[in-house]
């Protein structure tokens, strides 16, 4: 997907509250921007740019900022930037109601905004992933494993329960895999055998029991990863949408899943930077960001 594309009304829409003009007959949803606000909010606070400086009216000036970018990973960004919790605060207005008015535009783009902890984001009725502004990051960072953990709790902020555990599953497939070609320059062929892909990276990583200045606390921590790979594989296998489902997840399973994916991700991680650092490990292959 390219970027985020509205259709002619949605811009209308979206560039009202924005700018804080009416919606209906007399009624505001959003604070007012004057000129000056909304250059800050354009330039100053999203950081976008444009060949040619934007003129005009409030209004004009606000959906030619829109159409500059409609299309594009940045509409993305400047949607969720315009319900910010935050800059209700002190207002007659909420951000609820603002939300709840967008979305009678968004829905006919086959999109909507919808609350993710205290924020909203912008996610596909269709389940597309939508575009990131700031394109693909270095999947060995703790950037990369937040990013990854957000869309599937945004996932289970919706109900998408079996969409959330394929995600943490695909997380962590993708930092071994990102492992093994950093460390021997290939991939190896598991056939979908996540514990013992696992298995194998963790002796890249000299963290198994061969590794005799391990204290052996630290093995059993270890160990008890390797069991906790294995029942979120097998459960995976029996509740995702990877596969035929026998049984459907509950709320609390899948969350499980994510925050077990997500501890165990962001340790491989960091036991990977902590000893490339120190000298301990040495990569054949460099970052490839962006591919």
């Amino acid at each position: 997907m390219a970027g985020v594309r509205l259709g002619f009304g949605t811009i209308k829409g979206a560039a009202r509250i924005i700018a804080g003009d009416w919606v209906r007959e007399e009624e505001s949803l959003s604070p007012y921007r004057t000129h000056a606000l909304l250059d800050e909010f354009f330039i100053e606070d999203l950081g976008l740019k444009t060949s040619t400086p934007i003129e005009g009216s409030r209004a004009s000036k606000t959906e030619g900022w829109l159409k500059a970018f409609n299309g594009k990973p940045e509409m993305r960004k400047i949607l969720e930037a315009a319900v910010r919790r935050t800059d209700f605060i002190g207002t007659d207005f909420s951000a609820d109601a603002a939300v709840a008015h967008l979305n009678e535009y968004l829905v006919h783009d086959s999109l909507s905004l919808v609350p993710y902890g205290k924020k909203f984001v912008l996610r596909s009725t269709q389940g597309v992933e939508l575009p990131t502004a700031s394109g693909a990051a270095d999947i060995l960072t703790d950037a990369y494993v937040r990013e990854q953990v957000e869309k599937c709790d945004a996932k289970l902020a919706r109900g998408d329960l079996e969409g959330a555990i394929t995600n943490a599953r695909t997380l962590l497939e993708a930092v071994l895999g990102e492992l093994e070609l950093r460390l021997v320059g290939a991939k190896g062929d598991y056939k979908g055998e996540l514990p013992k892909q696992y298995k194998a990276v963790t002796k890249l990583l000299r963290l198994d029991d061969e590794r005799p200045d391990l204290d052996d606390r630290f093995k059993d921590v270890v160990r008890g990863l390797v069991q906790t790979v294995n029942g979120l594989a097998s459960l995976q296998n029996k509740i995702s949408d990877r596969h035929a489902r026998t049984r459907k997840p509950a709320l609390h399973h899948a969350r499980v899943v994510v925050n077990a994916a997500k501890t165990i991700a962001v340790f491989l991680v960091e036991s990977y930077s902590f000893q490339t650092t120190a000298g301990l490990l040495k990569a054949t292959r460099s970052a490839a960001v962006g591919t």
